[in-house]
C-alpha cells in the first residue's frame, strides 16, 4: 500500500459547509505548519464545523490516540496561520521571503494536534507522533501528485505556528514538539534498523532494489516473513537474475 492509499484508509474527512476555507486558486503548498489545539479533539471537530466559527480552521487534526481528521481539502486554504496581521513577527524563511502582505495560508498546509500547551509543552503521545509522521508523508506525496511540487522535508518547510507569529503564538505548537523526529522519519526511513547486526546488508539490498520497507517508514528487521513477502522477494530476485 502506498502512502496515498494509506491516506484514503486512515484519514477521515469531517469538514462541512460551515468549515472556513478559501479557494487556493492553484497556488502551490510549499510548507506544512504545525499547531497545538489548546483543547480536545472533540472540541476541535466541533469548532471547525460550527456556524459560530467565522475566523479559523485547519486542514487536519491529529488526536492523542492517533486518529486523523481532515477539515479542509489541500486544494483549498484553511484559515490557520493568520491573514496578514502578525506577519511582521515571522521568523520562518519562506514567510519572510513572501513578505508580510502575503497570507501564509495561501502556500501552506496546516495540522492541529490535540493538546494543551500548559500540560504537554507540545510533546505528542506515541500514537499521535506516529500518526503525524505518516500525515506529513501523505501531505508531501499528495502535493507532489497534485501540483508536481516536492516539499523537501526540513525545518524550512516543516514549521510551527510560532515561526509565523512569534509574538501572538509563541507556544504553538510548543517547545517539545518533535520536529526532529518527524523530519528524520521523512528524510531517513527505516530508523528501526539502526544498530541492527544486518543494517549495512539491509541498506545495500534496499539501494539495489531487492527489498523495501513498510509504508509507515519501518523495516521491522526481526519480524517473521509472511508468505506474501517471501513471494515478493523471490519475484524480485527472479527479475534481477541474468536471463
Amino acid at each position: 500500500m502506498d502512502i496515498l492509499e494509506w491516506g484514503k484508509e486512515n484519514i477521515k474527512f469531517v469538514g462541512n459547509s460551515k468549515t472556513n476555507k478559501s479557494d487556493r486558486r492553484r497556488r502551490i503548498p510549499e510548507m506544512i505548519v504545525n499547531h497545538i489545539s489548546e483543547g480536545s479533539i472533540f472540541s476541535m471537530i466541533s469548532w471547525f464545523t460550527s456556524p459560530n466559527n467565522t475566523g479559523s480552521s485547519a486542514h487536519f487534526g491529529v488526536s492523542k490516540k492517533g486518529e486523523i481528521y481532515q477539515f479542509v481539502a489541500i486544494e483549498d486554504c484553511a484559515w490557520a496561520n493568520g491573514l496578514t496581521s502578525g506577519i511582521e513577527n515571522a521568523t520562518a524563511e519562506l514567510v519572510l521571503k513572501r513578505g508580510k502582505d502575503t497570507s501564509p495560508n495561501w502556500y501552506s498546509v496546516s495540522i492541529e494536534h490535540e493538546g494543551v500547551w500548559t500540560e504537554t509543552k507540545g510533546a505528542l503521545t506515541p500514537a499521535q507522533l506516529e500518526a503525524t509522521k505518516m500525515l506529513h508523508k501523505y501531505i508531501i506525496a499528495y502535493v507532489k501528485e497534485k501540483y508536481g511540487h516536492e516539499i523537501v522535508p526540513s525545518r524550512k518547510t516543516i514549521i510551527g505556528h510560532y515561526e509565523i507569529d512569534k509574538k501572538e503564538r509563541p507556544n504553538c505548537p510548543g517547545q517539545l514538539f518533535p520536529f526532529k523526529e518527524i523530519i528524520d522519519f521523512l528524510t531517513e526511513p527505516y530508523q528501526d534498523i539502526k544498530g541492527h547486526w544486518a543494517e549495512s546488508l539491509i541498506r545495500q539490498a534496499i539501494a539495489e532494489g531487492w527489498v523495501k520497507g513498510y509504508p509507515d517508514g519501518t523495516f521491522q528487521p526481526d519480524k517473521p516473513i509472511t508468505r506474501a513477502e517471501a513471494v515478493a522477494l523471490i519475484t524480485a530476485a527472479l527479475k534481477k537474475a541474468p536471463g
